[in-house]
């Protein structure tokens, strides 16, 4: 045995977001020279500039101050809601469509989704979240390039936290140097998951990502990639200083870890590989405590 022994300073980043309660906005804020965040502490979404307007990609929750912060946040980049174009959801939850209808009147833009979610958005919206009040006027399919100018957003089905989720590959640069970023659709395991179906598609996300040279990640959900910790790193570093969204493929792939983790812990729980109903796997002394 070593006299000493070293340790990882990290310690486990078990975030989840907080719904149901008023969380704080960050500052609108740009983290590349094309890509903005908008974000509370427990959803984000993001404006991605084209040449020929912009993308938006999710749209937070339905609610007024969600909306607000969109409109204010295409606003403090100089733009107006009709320069946004597209609006670019990953899946059907209340938590990524949003107001929806008002966006989709107050930008004019297409709304690009998979058949699937817009089936669960309108048909079946689960939790508190209204079902959505608009309909897609694009479907995209596994292995889409969804085009606007010279930006092409490559789309991944990656089924699992919903059926037709979507992940995708986003090109943005840093400083004019090109980077990719993967946003990996769809984060937590809901009850009725296939756990398995999960672990397939991250496989699937992570050797294409891998393929496309992905260097970085962002998340719309901010616990789990300290979105926010890393958004006011951008709000105060300057020229020259390193980029905390940019990494390398590698550390991109280790982030994806904790989305494998997630899956082998639940796996101990539900070992058939089906998320349970959540009060089927608290622990026993927490549901009898009084």
């Amino acid at each position: 045995m070593p006299k000493y022994e070293i340790k990882s300073w990290r310690k486990p980043n078990d975030q989840k977001p907080q719904f149901g309660v008023i969380n704080p906005f960050i500052p609108t804020t740009k983290i590349f020279d094309d890509l903005t965040i908008i974000s509370e502490t427990a959803d984000a979404c993001f404006l991605l500039e084209t040449t020929e307007g912009i993308i938006l990609i999710d749209a937070m929750e339905p609610e007024q101050r969600f909306y607000d912060a969109i409109i204010k946040g295409i606003h403090d980049i100089g733009y107006e809601p009709q320069d946004v174009k597209i609006i670019l959801l990953t899946h059907g939850h209340g938590d990524h469509y949003g107001c929806m209808g008002a966006l989709k009147k107050a930008t004019g833009a297409k709304l690009y989704m998979g058949r699937m979610e817009e089936d669960l958005a309108i048909n079946h919206a689960i939790g508190h979240f209204p079902p959505m009040d608009a309909t897609a006027d694009v479907y995209i399919e596994d292995g889409d390039d969804v085009v606007l100018g010279d930006t092409r957003v490559h789309c991944i089905m990656t089924p699992g936290h919903t059926q037709g989720c979507f992940s995708f590959i986003i090109p943005v640069t840093d400083e004019g140097r090109p980077h990719k970023l993967g946003l990996w659709g769809g984060t937590g395991l809901l009850p009725g998951v296939n756990i398995f179906q999960y672990l397939e598609s991250l496989e699937k996300y992570n050797k294409i990502c891998a393929e496309a040279g992905v260097d970085g990640a962002i998340s719309n959900h901010p616990p789990c990639d300290d979105g926010v910790l890393r958004a006011q790193m951008c709000r105060q570093i300057g020229d020259g200083i390193p980029n905390p969204y940019v990494w390398t493929t590698e550390i991109f792939l280790n982030y994806n870890k904790r989305f494998e983790n997630m899956c082998k812990r639940m796996l101990k729980i539900a070992p058939d590989g089906i998320v349970p109903e959540r009060r089927e796997f608290k622990p026993k002394d927490a549901r009898d405590k009084k």
